[in-house]
């Protein structure tokens, strides 16, 4: 495992009174993996949560396990006069199915009903490594849930972020999780590419590679493009104990050999998947963290500053994936 002496420790960051200093997230995917628990820290934080997912029975259970773990963390932790001046969040279901964009449209809608500001949204959810597949969008599987279904919330939520920034006392801020793998686009794929091609499972990886290289391209436009908001890009770190390794670990023949990589790169180079959490709260909740000395910045397994690769870096790449995207939206009827 990885040394986590300097990783970032949330219990630095402030804790907040829901009902003095009342500050929303949206997060995706948070009902397992890493998510859970950056859901279960922003919860204890004092922040009001809603957790957007396509299947509410999971994300209410996760609600549950979250609110569990909580109390049992803070009886273990914290003195009487502490637990009374360290009061909990609130944790809320949204749905929304990243495989369906009309899905993710409503869901903002209805998010803007109910909320006239969002101080952090979190595209946390994610697809890796699966058979080649287009959606009912049009889109690589890969591509639509790790990067088109979070630029279409990001452009829709834009008005409930920049509220916050008129206030002008807290920077709003979107965090995408993007990944180490990135570098699997060794070279800039244009959004038009869907990357089918011969060896299959090698392509699977560069259309992989393609969707969390354009969460960074877009992280980089949106600090351009939205001065006001706080955009980072989050490489969370090599997590083997998510559910996103499975179809690889369960494959004939080949899933012997997967498992037994996956071991060795857990013990060796892995981090746990509280840890892996840490990027992205230290993401969402260091004060420390500033639109003018941070945003645009591409951030590496608990919370160090990292340099994406120079395909990431490129402007005319950035520019190129916003511009193609909101197009590409607009052409299937959504606007904002």
């Amino acid at each position: 495992m990885v040394s986590s002496s300097t990783f970032f420790n949330p219990d630095t960051a402030p804790f907040l009174n829901p009902k003095t200093d009342r500050r929303v997230v949206l997060l995706t995917g948070g009902n397992s993996g890493i998510g859970w628990f950056t859901a279960l820290q922003l919860y204890l934080h004092g922040y009001v949560v809603y957790i957007g997912g396509r299947t509410e029975s999971k994300v209410l259970k996760a609600i549950d396990e979250i609110k569990i773990e909580a109390k049992k963390r803070i009886e273990e932790n914290y003195s009487n006069e502490q637990k009374a001046s360290r009061p909990v969040g609130e944790l809320s279901f949204l749905f929304m199915d990243l495989l369906d964009l009309k899905t993710v449209n409503d869901a903002a809608e209805l998010f803007s009903k109910k909320e006239s500001k969002l101080h952090i949204l979190i595209n946390n959810a994610g697809l890796m490594g699966v058979p080649y597949e287009i959606t009912k969008d049009g889109y690589e599987i890969q591509y639509q849930v790790n990067f088109v279904s979070h630029f279409l919330l990001i452009l829709k939520l834009l008005p409930l972020l920049k509220n916050v920034a008129k206030q002008g006392k807290i920077e709003p801020r979107v965090i995408n999780l993007s990944s180490i793998g990135h570098n699997f686009s060794y070279r800039y794929f244009h959004p038009s590419n869907k990357l089918n091609g011969f060896p299959f499972a090698l392509y699977t990886w560069y259309r992989y590679g393609n969707a969390k290289i354009s969460a960074i391209l877009g992280a980089k436009e949106l600090a351009k493009k939205e001065p006001e908001i706080l955009s980072i890009a989050v490489h969370p770190g090599i997590i083997l104990g998510t559910e996103l390794y499975n179809y690889w670990k369960n494959m004939p023949v080949i899933g012997i050999f997967t498992r037994g990589l996956f071991r060795v790169a857990d013990a060796t180079i892995g981090v746990t998947v509280e840890q892996g959490s840490l990027a992205t709260l230290y993401s969402a909740l260091d004060p420390s963290l500033t639109i003018k000395n941070d945003s645009g910045k591409y951030i590496e397994t608990g919370g160090k500053e990292g340099t994406p690769n120079r395909v990431a870096k490129s402007e005319k790449n950035q520019e190129t994936t916003w511009d193609w995207n909101v197009d590409a939206l607009h052409d299937r009827g959504f606007t904002w």
